[in-house]
């Protein structure tokens, strides 16, 4: 992080995550053995919310992992929106949980997509030989 400001922001905000988690789980611990909606709101939500910082910083110089955060704000954004979805459609047809279990996969394999192109542009031979200054045929 470029600033004490966003730093400060993480701190904070990794510290109130973890005591809201322990008060949730001291009050209602039978949440551990099902989908935690504040837990995964929570967490996914302040990922994006680093993710867009990181994001933020790279406007004006190098796009430093530049898809790999894309993909972590795309992927934590919507799968965050199916599992509330998740939890509501109990009680609907199979064919429209099957629909939201199917999109899941397939932003699954979008993130995953997004995290090879990333390894592609920032650790495939060329590109390290580029980086460390080096001109060789390996």
């Amino acid at each position: 992080m470029k600033t004490k400001t966003q730093v400060a922001i993480i701190q904070y905000s990794m510290i109130a995550g973890c005591v809201l988690l322990i008060f949730d789980y001291a009050l209602y611990p039978e949440q551990f053995f099902k989908f935690n909606l504040l837990e995964i709101a929570l967490t996914s939500l302040l990922v994006v919310l680093y993710a867009v910082m990181h994001l933020y910083n790279m406007l004006l110089e190098h796009k430093q992992y530049y898809f790999l955060t894309i993909g972590i704000i795309t992927y934590l954004l919507a799968s965050t929106v199916l599992f509330f979805v998740g939890n509501i459609t109990t009680g609907l047809s199979d064919e429209f949980k099957l629909l939201t279990w199917n999109v899941n996969s397939f932003l699954i394999i979008l993130f995953q997509l997004l995290i090879f192109v990333e390894w592609k542009k920032s650790f495939s031979k060329k590109a390290l030989r580029i980086y460390n200054g080096r001109k060789s045929n390996v």
